[in-house]
């Protein structure tokens, strides 16, 4: 609204129209001079960084290329059946290296020529990858001779081939870039003409410009000094005025005690994105109205961000006083809006601290009000809290833990602190296990067990949940490889996977990078999916895991039961298997009501072809009561709890 009102004075000035032709083709000129400018940039910033990360991928080829043939040459002259074990676990790994690269190459966008030669090095790869495990059998087997005739006159040959092949590559690499730099540089000549025009036009124009601005600028300066300190939606004072203002009252009225609050609307993001930001712009500007008419003219309220709020309360000071006060506004609070005919239902959740008590400077009574705030948030809302030192000291151990986390999987799991264990999946039919479910512990520097939930829920805060889905996955796959090498039985993992939109699509592409790293099947491996994970699964990922699950992949609910909406993802989501939530096991065999929903459940999951494991059996009661209804797996203390992968592999054996 004051945005407009200035305009409209400008226009108001009545300037002449050649003027405001000038304007506009100083605008137009402008636009068009940085918009090729940005582009040849952009081009050129492009080529060059793909030109560097194809490079490096060619010359890492070529590095893993050579070690190869090195090591093959170790392999043949190697006395030791254990070096020579030793030289080929190496070559699989550095073949391993070399396939991760060759596919990070190939998935940049090359030109035809440039796929020409990488087809061609395709085909020597394999010719030479057989004959170099025919050295190796040779050597394995004593037949030094052979091993190093075929070696001399075989497998170099090919192997000096396929390096010319890589240098080929990178020579072409170096000339496509040079062709496209020679031409992107004829462009950048022709914007800069062009720019040089747009200048002289632009320097006219701004000697018109300065003296308009300086006639005008007198009279904006009380307008954008509001702009500074108001917040434009709702009118009221924003951030930086709240702190200067606070700041001054302390230094003013050093003695003198007052309180702030803290406000956070419940939920607001839900409401912009079911209704639209509009709406939820009426919704604040309506909120503010509220508290407006609960407060007092020495009070002072002010709009800090989004949808928070803070209010100094100079009009009560006694703590009886504030108790009720807030106590009565949060019933005011918790309310119903109609806007546009909408009906938009909120809460809100306060946080107070007092000064100097709590505090005696803004920057701490700020931090403090919004600890308390949490603290209501974390007690399920809609409600308040005055700020304790035992919510600051849990809410600095929250801190560190993230800190400590980070730092963590920023160091790639230093130290081991992080693993895998595994509890199995027992098929109750016959006592016998083909599937577990990995889980993740977090044991740190000082011997300390870090529950789990607790870390997981502030990675979900923090964004860190990414990385540890990724640690999961690799560390997964790694033991599946392990088992598989040593001939264990095989046993399926199941990996839980959590997050959001943005990242889900991406982890399901690292597990299944990951699986042709390790060349496993994926068959070996099963995915569970909390409820809280599929809110946030588009129609991209189930697409995703249809193709997992027709490849042999489980896909599983786990926690059934705990959530409203899980009934509809049974059809939504290509399912495989229903996981008990181990809360209705728990009540097995005296909760009658669990009794019925545990039996109802698995006749569903029959009805719709469904696998069905129960979570948490720990007695034999709950054993016999799910065998008698025909449940196919269970999984608990009763048989195991989770295990380390040694003593997996001890069962696998004993199986």
């Amino acid at each position: 609204m004051l945005q407009h009102k200035i305009s409209k004075r400008h226009y108001k000035n009545a300037l002449p129209i050649g003027f405001s032709l000038i304007i506009a083709l100083m605008v137009l000129t402008s636009i068009i001079a940085a918009i090729q400018l940005n582009k040849s940039s952009d081009e050129i910033s492009h080529v060059e960084i793909e030109h560097r990360e194809r490079d490096s991928l060619l010359q890492t080829m070529a590095q893993v290329a050579r070690k190869r043939t090195i090591t093959l040459f170790e392999i043949v002259h190697a006395a030791d059946p254990f070096q020579i074990d030793d030289a080929y676990m190496r070559l699989n790994q550095l073949a391993t290296d070399f396939t991760v690269t060759r596919q990070a190459f190939k998935r940049k966008k090359l030109p035809p020529n440039m796929l020409e030669l990488f087809n061609k090095q395709t085909k020597l790869a394999q010719l030479t990858e057989p004959k170099q495990l025919q050295v190796y059998e040779l050597a394995r087997d004593n037949k030094k001779t052979k091993a190093l005739d075929l070696f001399i006159k075989e497998t170099l040959p090919l192997s000096k081939k396929f390096l010319e092949a890589i240098k080929d590559m990178s020579q072409l690499e170096s000339s496509n870039t040079h062709i496209i730099f020679k031409d992107t540089k004829k462009n950048n000549d022709k914007t800069l003409s062009y720019l040089i025009v747009f200048d002289i036009f632009s320097v006219l124009i701004s000697v018109l410009l300065t003296i308009f601005i300086i006639k005008k600028q007198r009279d904006s300066d009380q307008e954008l000094a509001l702009l500074a300190t108001t917040d434009t939606l709702t009118t009221l004072p924003n951030r930086s005025t709240f702190i200067a203002t606070v700041e001054d009252h302390i230094a003013e009225n050093p003695n003198k005690p007052f309180s702030i609050i803290f406000f956070d609307i419940d939920y607001f993001k839900s409401i912009n994105d079911n209704y639209g930001h509009e709406v939820g712009d009426k919704v604040l500007q309506d909120f503010t109205t509220k508290i407006r008419f609960n407060i007092k003219k020495e009070d002072f309220f002010a709009r800090l961000g989004g949808d928070e709020f803070v209010l100094v309360l100079n009009s009560i000071q006694n703590h009886h006083d504030i108790n009720q006060f807030i106590k009565k506004l949060s019933e005011n609070l918790d309310t119903v809006f109609t806007i546009n005919k909408t009906e938009v239902f909120t809460t809100t959740s306060m946080g107070i601290c007092k000064y100097p008590d709590d505090g005696t400077d803004t920057e701490t009574l700020l931090r403090h009000a919004d600890i308390a705030m949490y603290s209501a948030k974390k007690s399920g809302r809609n409600g308040y809290k005055f700020f304790s030192k035992e919510t600051n000291i849990k809410v600095q151990k929250e801190h560190d833990m993230s800190h400590a986390l980070h730092s963590l999987l920023h160091s790639d799991n230093a130290g081991n602190e992080l693993r895998l264990v595994y509890q199995p999946l027992m098929n109750i039919s016959d006592g016998d296990f083909t599937e577990c479910e990995a889980l993740l512990r977090w044991t740190n520097s000082q011997g300390e067990n870090i529950p789990t939930d607790e870390f997981i829920e502030i990675a979900e805060k923090t964004n860190l949940i990414e990385k540890i889905n990724l640690f999961v996955i690799h560390e997964a796959c790694k033991q599946q490889f392990e088992w598989q090498r040593s001939g264990k039985k095989s046993t399926r993992i199941n990996i839980n996977l959590s997050g959001n939109k943005a990242i889900f699509s991406k982890l399901l592409y690292e597990f299944k990078i990951n699986l042709k790293v390790f060349e496993l099947e994926p068959s070996l491996f099963g995915i569970e999916l909390t409820e809280r994970t599929l809110f946030e699964i588009s129609e991209e990922t189930i697409s995703e895991l249809e193709t997992l699950r027709e490849l042999g992949v489980k896909i599983s609910m786990d926690d059934f039961g705990t959530g409203y909406s899980s009934l509809s993802y049974l059809k939504k989501l290509p399912i495989t298997t229903l996981k008990v939530d181990k809360a209705f096991i728990s009540g097995i065999p005296n909760d009658k009501d669990d009794l019925v929903l545990v039996k109802t459940i698995i006749n569903m999951a029959k009805s719709l072809k469904l696998e069905i494991v129960a979570e948490g059996v720990e007695t034999h009661e709950q054993l016999i009561f799910l065998e008698a209804h025909a449940c196919n797996i269970a999984q608990g203390y009763y048989f195991h709890h989770p295990l380390e992968s040694d003593e997996i592999s001890s069962l696998q054996l004993a199986a």
